[in-house]
């Protein structure tokens, strides 16, 4: 499975993901002798990041850090390769001048700590083998100021126990997606629904399976309760930023984003 983004800095390594969420800044952030992130405002204060794949939102702070990424470099502390969602100048020139292979443009959250991937930053992708990749819909159906989540079965093969909107699988035979997505909405809810609009696509990773998911809003017509079949153990009526208050499936929440709702 591989993930396309942008080339910051030339060449390729291979290493074990380590992910920082947040932003990092080098100088006084990272030690560089031992190659161990200080910052106290990390998530992975503490730990080494030599040889590793490096994960990160984006950089901070000055731009003396670019020296000390160099500094890593000679001192062979520095990270294999750099990842970023959005890079910025210091990290950049950093990688450029160590000849550290950056690329940006990458959702991290589709990355899990001790992946072992290739980072090719010539051709500006990332490799993660061992992963499939599927297409799914998720209807989110609106009624009033209320939306509907429902709790997912010990039945179903993935995400169980955890909150959702309507969803199934894509077919290689469903060239018509609104018309797959009412279908999902009879057989799991029972309730008429009107198609608002659909959103764009957005990547989740639940395990070793990255789905791409096709985000629809939908309005319930009427005031018939749900029917909800074997897929659903519970349904709740909830207002959109309630969503957080709930265990859900990965990015259940930038789909409402992704549909206006949220």
């Amino acid at each position: 499975m591989r993930l396309y983004g942008r080339k910051i800095a030339s060449g390729s390594a291979e290493g074990d993901v380590i992910i920082e969420p947040g932003a990092v800044s080098f100088l006084g952030g990272v030690d560089p002798e031992e190659g161990v992130v200080v910052d106290s405002s990390n998530q992975i204060s503490g730990q080494s990041i030599a040889g590793k794949v490096f994960a990160f939102s984006t950089g901070k702070g000055s731009t003396v850090g670019s020296y000390v990424i160099y500094r890593m470099k000679k001192s062979g502390t520095a990270p294999a390769a750099i990842i970023n969602e959005r890079a910025e100048t210091i990290v950049a020139t950093g990688a450029i001048i160590s000849g550290i292979p950056m690329i940006d443009v990458i959702d991290i959250s589709l990355l899990r700590n001790c992946d072992r991937v290739m980072v090719n930053a010539d051709e500006a992708y990332v490799e993660i083998p061992g992963l499939s990749f599927r297409d799914a819909i998720t209807v989110i159906i609106r009624k009033k100021d209320r939306v509907l989540i429902l709790k997912r079965s010990d039945k179903v093969g993935s995400c169980k126990g955890r909150w959702a909107g309507v969803s199934g699988h894509i077919e290689k035979d469903d060239s018509n997606l609104e018309e797959r997505a009412m279908k999902e909405v009879e057989e799991e809810t029972k309730i008429k629904v009107k198609i608002i609009r659909g959103g764009e696509p957005i990547l989740a990773r639940d395990r070793s399976v990255i789905w791409k998911i096709h985000p629809f809003l939908a309005e319930a017509e009427g005031d018939k309760e749900p029917e909800i079949d074997w897929e659903h153990s519970k349904y709740r009526w909830i207002s959109p930023e309630e969503v957080y208050d709930f265990n859900t499936v990965p990015k259940l929440d930038a789909v409402m984003k992704n549909l206006g709702i949220l």
